[in-house]
């Protein structure tokens, strides 16, 4: 996953709080500025990169 985020350039957004954590079961969550937005309990599947780069503050 680590990569995905590196190819989708995430590592320029600077001030942005990014961490990868191990989570239970396949977890897989996006939260921006504290606040959830992409839950794989609610999708069944992880994100598309597209999914990811629209969740980002503009």
């Amino acid at each position: 996953m680590r990569e995905r985020l590196e190819k989708l350039g995430l590592e320029k957004l600077g001030s942005a709080d990014i961490e990868l954590r191990p989570g239970k079961s396949g977890q897989f969550d996006i939260t921006v500025d504290g606040e959830l937005k992409y839950t794989r309990h609610s999708t069944g599947r992880f994100p598309t990169d597209a999914e990811i780069e629209d969740l980002l503050p503009d």
